[in-house]
């Protein structure tokens, strides 16, 4: 196409932000599907901004009218249907933005997904991620689907940082059970890279990022508190105590600070995959870097969420 472009569903979010730029360092035209549009703008305008409206598909038809490929980082975190959030309702906005793809003639769509959704049956968070990966697999889009574990690395690096907050301002940290589950950390420049390398290619597939390197979720958390240079006592706790502190903790802060789907997965192992690892930069490298600076501040996700629709979340 001489006029072609690729499309980043919240290019100003998280992964969304990482991809724009690999394209833009590349040279290639971007524009973004948003309602972030009181976020701050990394690009200087660089990216075209057009806003997300589920409900108008002829609008997210124009928008994508000439595409030639689009990156769907959409998704809802929290399941709070008296707040509009709701994972069912997000994999239904996902099938509309799959078929409005396919009514504007878009080339290719990278769906952003999460590593081994259909292991975790009947937890709504993941349940819906398979129902979005169907939707696209069934949509006639030529599709691939990213499937990544733990993402680390970035600005809006929420999980990893709220983790380093919690252990920088307590002297105890408590692991969801005994934690010696997997957990395969992979830095969010290498998913944007995967990505992008899916989106230049031609055949259906499903794929695993993960990173090269596998902890226990004890090893994860010592390996951060090491990387802060601070030394805490690690013990273990039930779950359900762990979610109802994580819920106390979340009442002080304004935020939801784990969710019960989130510690499902880690503790199932979720976190981490069996195909061969595709991230190249090494968790233990980044946390020695960047340990000094890490969990200084908290990062309220939900603060950071807030767009003009509550239906509108970002990875």
């Amino acid at each position: 196409m001489a006029d072609g472009f690729h499309v980043v569903t919240g290019a100003f979010g998280y992964s969304g932000r990482w991809i724009a730029k690999l394209l833009l360092d590349q040279g290639i035209r971007v524009k973004t599907l948003t309602n972030a549009i009181g976020r701050d703008d990394p690009f200087d305008g660089r990216v075209e901004v057009m806003p997300i409206d589920f409900e108008n598909t002829d609008s997210l038809v124009e928008s994508l009218r000439g595409a030639e490929v689009l990156y769907n980082t959409y998704w809802v975190r929290y399941n709070k249907k008296t707040e509009g959030y709701d994972h069912s309702l997000a994999a239904r906005n996902c099938s509309i933005l799959f078929d409005a793809a396919l009514e504007a003639g878009v080339g290719r769509v990278v769906h952003f997904s999460v590593s081994r959704p259909e292991d975790a049956p009947g937890w709504t968070y993941f349940q819906g991620k398979v129902e979005a990966e169907r939707a696209l697999r069934e949509s006639g889009n030529s599709y691939a689907i990213i499937r990544p574990t733990l993402l680390f690395g970035g600005r809006r690096n929420v999980l990893v940082n709220n983790m380093a907050w919690l252990i920088r301002s307590f002297p105890v940290f408590g692991l969801f059970g005994r934690g010696n589950y997997p957990i395969q950390p992979v830095h969010v420049e290498d998913v944007a890279r995967v990505a992008i390398g899916a989106g230049m290619k031609n055949e259906d597939i499903t794929m695993d990022v993960a990173g090269p390197e596998t902890y226990t979720y004890k090893e994860f958390v010592r390996a951060i508190a090491r990387g802060m240079g601070v030394s805490r006592l690690i013990i273990p706790v039930p779950p359900a105590i762990g979610w109802l502190a994580g819920r106390l903790f979340g009442i002080f802060l304004k935020d939801d600070v784990i969710t019960m789907a989130e510690i499902r997965g880690l503790m199932q192992g979720l976190m981490a995959s069996e195909e061969e690892p595709l991230g190249k930069l090494m968790f233990s490298e980044w946390i020695s870097e960047n340990g000094a600076s890490l969990g200084l501040k908290y990062h309220n996700d939900l603060r950071e969420r807030r767009y003009s629709s509550p239906n509108d979340e970002f990875n």
